[in-house]
């Protein structure tokens, strides 16, 4: 009836659902390919993501009939698809339709499978899904996908120093299914027979919290700010607090001392940090041992290395630039199959790997180098910072200097206070010129820190809090 053939792509634009999971799973087994694109682009950025390229597109209803900006986004891609001939599949109920009446993913699916259907006999270099990056720097990378890549990805994610799940599991991935396929966890969960528990657009902390009980979780997957918030309400509200959750794994940016320890105390579960890229489908190392400074050990597939720093690339202590390898890099490598992360790093003790910033991040003052990631670190190891980011601001004199902005728990915490606290832990002209006292830090789509929009911030700064 849609007319979906191998050479099709049908876009996604939804929240974590039930449906949503069925048609990553169901276009790719049809030799279609999945465009799931981030609802929280721009609506310019998802139409060129989206078009032409589009056979149908499904979409969540609840977007259609959101009021701001994610509703107007979505509409627009709607209207286009709609105006252009391409089948639109609802999923739920809306009163925002497009003019013609659209498909209803409930009605389509509702009489079953088709027994004259016949499943294609699919090459494993097919290409089953096309993934984007966040665009933090321009305009989103897209990638493609292969059936072969993805199981490998999930096959990995199965062993047990990696993600570990188990028929015994029940994983709730709190990543987005349209940022690398919420990692690669649901996959991998549905080869071993796990349970998944998906939340839908309801990501409140009181909501998470709640889940982890009722639900029984076993597993959860977020990034370090979820973790935080999710600890946060239950020791304020006297929330449920899980007694199943054994693991939380997150990811995404440096996990917080604060963060560790509120997952051990409050979730009484441990915490495993991954690094990873979208070039290499996420979740590329795992870190058990001492989560807040090591990204980990690589998974079964992918090979890592560093190398000496070009003239022209920044310092970090010995760190060297981090290369990747393996049939797992879905990103643009260079001839000789190296894949430059765009990160510096060390290996500890036992292979551990130890990021120590992106280069883009680092911060060249009078001619020596600031590494933002370990002044970030020793912020939030104060007790009452929640929060921080450390970008570079222009300088006249330096050319760039530090500028922190941080979320604080007490207000009595002031500038002065955090200079004397970070003035015994690294050196004095590494210490920011000024601390910014914000409510929150902008974000991503994907839930990382906007540090392009801090930068942004600073040009036209004028006020200090220091």
């Amino acid at each position: 009836m849609l007319g979906i053939s191998s050479s099709s792509r049908v876009v996604t634009l939804a929240w974590n659902s039930i449906e949503h999971l069925e048609v990553l799973l169901t276009v790719p087994a049809m030799g279609a390919t999945i465009n799931s694109l981030n609802v929280r682009m721009d609506t310019e950025t998802l139409l060129d993501l989206a078009f032409p390229n589009a056979a149908a597109v499904v979409v969540d209803a609840l977007l259609l009939d959101d009021e701001g900006e994610l509703g107007d986004t979505a509409r627009a891609v709607v209207a286009r698809a709609a105006s252009s001939g391409i089948p639109v599949i609802v999923i739920g109920d809306s009163r925002n339709l497009p003019g013609e009446p659209p498909l209803r993913y409930h009605e389509l699916v509702g009489g079953g499978d088709n027994p004259k259907y016949s499943w294609p006999d699919l090459r494993e270099t097919s290409v089953a899904f096309v993934l984007h990056t966040g665009g933090t720097t321009g305009k989103p990378k897209s990638y493609e996908v292969s059936h072969r890549a993805a199981m490998l990805h999930a096959l990995a994610q199965l062993t047990a120093d990696a993600a570990g799940f188990s028929s015994r599991d029940r994983v709730l991935p709190l990543a987005p299914l349209f940022h690398v396929n919420a990692w690669g966890h649901p996959l991998a969960a549905i080869m071993a027979g796990a349970d998944i528990i998906l939340c839908g657009r309801d990501m409140t902390p009181a909501r998470v919290a709640h889940m982890l009980a009722d639900e029984e979780v076993t597993v959860a997957c977020a990034v370090p700010t979820v973790w935080h918030d999710v600890c946060a309400a239950i020791g304020r509200d006297g929330g449920p607090r899980p007694r199943h959750l054994r693991e939380v794994i997150t990811g995404g940016s440096a996990v917080p001392a604060a963060v560790k320890e509120g997952v051990e105390e409050v979730l009484g579960a441990r915490v495993a940090a991954a690094w990873g890229m979208t070039e290499t489908l996420a979740c590329s190392t795992y870190e058990r041992l001492d989560p807040t400074e090591g990204a980990g050990i690589p998974i079964p597939l992918i090979e890592l290395r560093t190398t000496p720093r070009p003239p022209d690339v920044p310092s970090a202590g010995e760190s060297g630039v981090l290369e990747v390898r393996g049939p797992l890099v879905v990103g643009r490598p260079r001839a000789d199959g190296w894949l430059d992360s765009g990160d510096l790093a060390t290996y500890q003790a036992g292979g551990h790997l130890k990021i120590h910033d992106r280069v883009k991040d680092m911060i060249k003052s009078g001619g020596e180098w600031i590494s933002s990631v370990d002044l970030e670190q020793h912020l939030r190891s104060h007790p009452q910072i929640s929060s921080v980011a450390v970008v570079a601001r222009p300088d006249s004199r330096w050319m760039e200097r530090p500028i922190a902005y941080v979320v604080r728990t007490d207000a009595s915490v002031d500038g002065h206070e955090l200079k004397n606290f970070l003035s015994a832990r690294v050196p004095r002209w590494w210490i920011p010129d000024a601390f910014m006292f914000v409510d929150d830090l902008p974000r991503t789509g994907v839930g990382k820190i906007d540090k392009p929009a801090l930068r942004n911030g600073c040009l036209s700064q004028t006020r200090r809090n220091s």
